[in-house]
């Protein structure tokens, strides 16, 4: 007995139910005879990103249907596209066995999918009997479609590690003037940041003029070494709201800082008309290698590279020490006084560019001409030998003296003795006979 009344209430509750679900989206008196079978297309097939659309939507209603009035469309169940204005178009009415084009209104966001599904809700008034509401499905394809606005980024090298102006050109490109333009820039979170004010305003822009705005940017240091500039705008084109965005890719590269240091000549004071060295040490002071280094002597007037023009250094890496020697010769012409011989550092940064750095060493030429110093030279070794030979005779003069008088003084006593034992001898042969 208990399931019984249980059941009687259920079936109570389902039928007190039934009306309102069956008839959620009517009212009217009742009996309440069925909406037509209309039918909603349209012959557009893709949308444009960011700008308003205006869709045809064609309303068909069958042979012998009532007349349906106050017809209003708009756009549900969309996260892509909108209804523009105040969310619904009116069509007025549509008679039987008749097609009503209705224009609609519909912006696309700028990061729709390629495919894009929404609902066409249609309100109307059913020959006074009650309203209706309806939803029918439809899609349409998107694309980024033509601009009349073109937005460029220079310089397309950004340097890493520091900050820099660049110049964001804004060209009108249409035949109409563009107004209240609204720009918001912004790099990729791991290569970099805007350092001003965002978003940037200009106030209109004529058909086929440029307006130019600077900004400021940080680039990091471990940037990658291409990215995007990302860029928003909003402006009006004349005749309805339009949206762009834009990506213009830059490139980064680390800085290359070479500087010289320990700079010395060999001889420390060359003569005219003589082979001298230049040594040097080059160190890279920056954030990124050079590649591919040469340094190669930019001689004035006067002076010529000795050997090959150029010295190889190869890759330099950062804060290392590079030792480099370059040889130069002198005219003998040459006069004495200070000169200036440039050096110029060629490499490749990171992304392969030739770029070069010149640096300026002073060097001091003596006042005599090699051929000068080499007869002076000649002169003092002429003098010297022949002083050296000089003395050497002068001495062998005076030893020739001595010795001449050392023999003479020897001969000169000997023959004293001599002439001594003679006269001994005569006085001892004397007093024998005396005895």
């Amino acid at each position: 007995m208990k399931t019984r009344m249980n059941w009687i209430g259920f079936l109570l509750l389902f039928a007190a139910l039934v009306p309102v679900v069956a008839f959620a989206g009517t009212s009217g008196p009742s009996p309440i005879p069925p909406p037509p079978n209309f039918q909603i297309s349209t012959n557009t097939i893709t949308l444009c990103k960011g700008i308003i659309n205006t869709v045809p939507i064609a309303i068909k209603t069958p042979q012998g249907a009532t007349l349906m009035q106050d017809v209003q469309l708009s756009l549900t169940n969309s996260r892509y596209a909108y209804t523009v204005g105040n969310g619904s178009v009116s069509a007025v009415n549509v008679s039987a066995n008749l097609t009503k084009v209705v224009p609609l209104s519909v912006f696309v966001s700028l990061n729709a999918t390629p495919l894009v599904s929404t609902g066409i809700a249609i309100n109307y008034q059913y020959s006074t009997l009650y309203t209706d509401s309806e939803v029918r499905n439809i899609s349409f394809g998107t694309e980024t479609c033509a601009s009349p606005l073109s937005v460029s980024v220079s310089p397309g090298v950004l340097t890493s590690g520091k900050i820099q102006n660049i110049t964001v050109n804004f060209t009108d490109t249409g035949s109409k003037t563009l107004n209240y333009l609204s720009i918001h820039s912004a790099l990729p979170q791991i290569d970099g940041t805007f350092l001003g004010a965002q978003p940037l305003q200009i106030t209109s822009i004529a058909p086929g003029t440029t307006t130019s705005l600077k900004e400021q940017v940080f680039v990091y240091n471990n940037a990658t070494q291409s990215f995007p500039v990302n860029m928003s705008v909003s402006f009006y084109n004349g005749t309805s709201l339009e949206q762009m965005s834009v990506n213009p890719i830059v490139l980064s590269t680390g800085i290359i800082n070479i500087t010289p240091s320990s700079t010395t000549l060999s001889p420390t004071t060359p003569a005219p008309g003589t082979v001298f060295s230049i040594s040097f040490v080059l160190t890279n002071v920056g954030t990124s290698k050079a590649s591919a280094a040469t340094a190669t002597a930019l001689p004035p007037s006067g002076f010529s590279p000795y050997g090959s023009a150029s010295v190889f250094i190869g890759d330099m890496q950062v804060d290392t020490q590079t030792p480099v020697t370059v040889t130069l010769t002198s005219q003998s012409s040459l006069h004495s006084g200070n000169y200036i011989i440039p050096i110029r550092i060629n490499y490749l940064n990171t992304l392969r560019q030739n770029l070069s750095t010149t640096i300026d060493v002073p060097i001091k030429m003596s006042a005599l001409a090699a051929n000068s110093l080499s007869a002076v030279n000649a002169t003092r070794y002429r003098t010297a030998h022949s002083s050296s030979g000089s003395l050497l005779l002068l001495i062998l003069i005076i030893v020739v003296i001595v010795v001449a008088v050392l023999f003479l003084m020897e001969r000169g006593k000997h023959k004293r003795l001599k002439e001594e034992h003679r006269r001994l001898k005569n006085m001892n042969a004397k007093g024998s006979t005396t005895k």
